[in-house]
């Protein structure tokens, strides 16, 4: 077993600076400057960790060259090896690996912690390590084979030399050419799955995404096998997510959306407003979908995770490019040039699946078409999408609060996606639907409302033409159970409640017969189960200028309980804007 005090005293006296490990996890708070060579710093911390293994921090001091194929390395190297690879060296006893200190210069902190693993074979030729980065010091224990890292040469450090730079960016850069990381999903133990959602979580913070937000979708990545085929504990995801989120989000960048270039001086103040000859020419309101989706529209279809809300878009993208009623039910009026479906939520294999079981394959570069979180470069961004994908098109986007340029439970950036999909509708798509995830309260309540079925900020909801809320009505039996959906949110046309049942070969779903006006199975919870809406609703008519709070406060005092939230949702719904309010 692991001495801490021993190993970590022994390797800050070599002038490394060390740090505890749990397993191979750095896991102290802010640990790369924590990392030391201080004697009674680490005694302290062996007093806390007695069995822990130690870590070698990389910095301004060391760097690291981690290898997973040292076979390989060497026959990259040729007859260089001996003279580049001539300084100390670890292994943890596992065939073909090895660690190589040197000392840093500053042409290698300048490239970076980089690593290279040749297209279909498992392991790193390489991963510079340097600042932030720390690896497994000598005399500690591999926690999956219970072997000791041992040194292998001990010898003095020498620089990192400029000529195996050299080799290890010429590799690099073959493999990156536009400088990103390209990730071959799903993600095996052993090809970077730590890598891969720590570099997932980082976007999210960037984004202004909160711990909590991140670690909702890195779960939700980690159980999909189309992207984890190796799922990481809860405890991994915990400490990534933390990780992720103790870094100060960087200041954001200019947004651009289209139609947001400044505006041109105005002459005439009636250029504020539609015109008559608009107004009398501007057509009536139609379908693409028959009393399902409007042309022109803004739409959400929301549910909470896994409650079938992407099978219910593939359903309409099916619908749509060939011609076939929704749901057997739904005549399509109208079809679109194109179907586009931005999805960052999944990867090529698992989407790639659906589309073949629900028959879209033929209509793949024709009509249909997807990006899913595979693609190297990503997900396109909404304001990057061009004029031509853009004219008489459905875009699909799955889901919503990974479009969002920061926090989704901002209203000013959810302003930011609204100004994006308006602009779409302007620059001509036929319509945007946004995939949107519920509260989870949703799986509990006795209805489905606008309330609970759109999480975050009210500004969502309230762009959004109409929404369609789903449900599973036996969350237990996903493919034997019908979702129910609902219009929540309705500007032009309303419809009743329905079910639909989803095939399990093939992913369609169809309308359930005689399902018109149906509710939440097994459900007792009532809207107005203390027969005091009304009442209320009639007091809030009559008091419009006090404040949420206040206004719970005065219903309170005449007996009837709602709070704040409720007040301001009803004022929503009452004002026809549908923005849900949120009290922390």
């Amino acid at each position: 077993m692991s001495c801490f005090s021993e190993i970590a005293l022994r390797n800050a006296a070599r002038g490394f600076r060390v740090i505890p490990l749990r397993g191979k996890e750095a896991f102290l708070k802010g640990w790369p400057g924590l990392a030391t060579t201080d004697a009674p710093q680490i005694e302290a911390w062996a007093a806390k960790f007695p069995d822990y293994n130690c870590g070698v921090a990389g910095g301004a001091d060391v760097t690291i060259l981690d290898s997973d194929r040292v076979s390989r390395l060497q026959e990259l190297c040729g007859e260089h090896w001996a003279e580049w690879f001539h300084t100390y060296s670890v292994s943890s006893g596992r065939p073909d690996r090895a660690h190589f200190y040197f000392l840093t210069t500053p042409e290698v902190s300048e490239f970076g912690n980089r690593k290279h693993e040749e297209p279909g074979i498992r392991g790193n030729v390489f991963e510079i390590k340097g600042k932030g980065m720390q690896a497994t010091a000598e005399g500690s224990t591999h926690p999956d084979t219970g072997g000791t890292y041992h040194i292998t040469q001990d010898l003095p450090l020498i620089p990192f030399p400029l000529e195996l730079l050299a080799l290890l960016r010429e590799m690099w850069q073959k493999s990156n050419p536009t400088g990103k990381r390209e990730w071959n999903l799903p993600v095996h133990d052993g090809e970077g799955r730590d890598d891969f959602l720590i570099s997932q979580a980082g976007k999210l913070r960037n984004a202004g995404a909160s711990e909590a937000i991140i670690r909702a979708q890195l779960e939700e990545w980690n159980a999909d096998p189309s992207i984890m085929a190796d799922p990481k504990s809860d405890a991994d995801l915990d400490r990534i997510a933390r990780s992720a989120a103790r870094y100060d989000v960087p200041e954001p960048e200019a947004k651009a959306f289209f139609g947001s270039s400044q505006p041109k001086p105005v002459t005439d103040w009636r250029e504020h407003y539609h015109t008559h000859e608009e107004t009398a020419n501007a057509p009536k309101p139609d379908f693409l979908i028959d009393q399902f989706l409007q042309r022109q529209s803004i739409v959400g279809i929301a549910g909470f995770v896994a409650h079938k809300k992407s099978f219910i878009a593939l359903n309409v993208s099916y619908a749509l490019c060939s011609e076939e009623p929704l749901f057997g039910k739904f005549r399509v009026l109208r079809k679109p040039k194109r179907v586009l479906y931005l999805c960052p939520e999944m990867g090529l294999i698992g989407f790639s699946d659906r589309v073949r079981k629900i028959g879209l394959l033929p209509y793949v570069g024709d009509t249909f078409f997807f990006a899913t979180l595979s693609l190297k470069d990503g997900v396109v961004r909404l304001p990057d999408l061009t004029p031509e994908e853009i004219s008489e098109a459905v875009i699909i986007v799955d889901t919503a609060i990974r479009f969002v340029e920061g926090d989704e439970n901002s209203s000013q950036d959810m302003k930011e996606l609204a100004n994006a999909a308006f602009a779409l509708i302007r620059d001509g798509a036929e319509s945007v639907i946004f995939l949107c995830h519920s509260n989870k309260s949703m799986t509990s309540s006795g209805e489905l409302t606008l309330e609970n079925a759109m999480r975050g900020s009210g500004e969502l909801s309230a762009f959004l033409f109409s929404c369609w809320a789903t449900r599973m009505q036996d969350p237990d039996n996903a493919y034997d159970t019908a979702n129910l959906l609902k219009q929540v949110k309705s500007r032009d046309f309303e419809s009743k409640p329905f079910e639909v049942t989803t095939s399990r070969e093939t992913c369609r779903m169809t309308f359930v017969e005689g399902s018109e006006g149906a509710v939440v199975l097994g459900k007792t919870k009532k809207a107005d189960a203390d027969g005091q809406q009304e009442t209320a609703l009639a007091m809030m008519n009559a008091n419009p200028q006090l404040s949420h709070a206040k206004m719970s406060n005065l219903l309170k005092d005449a007996g009837i309980e709602r709070s704040p939230s409720w007040v301001g949702n009803k004022r929503a719904e009452l004002r026809g804007t549908g923005v849900t309010v949120r009290h922390d």
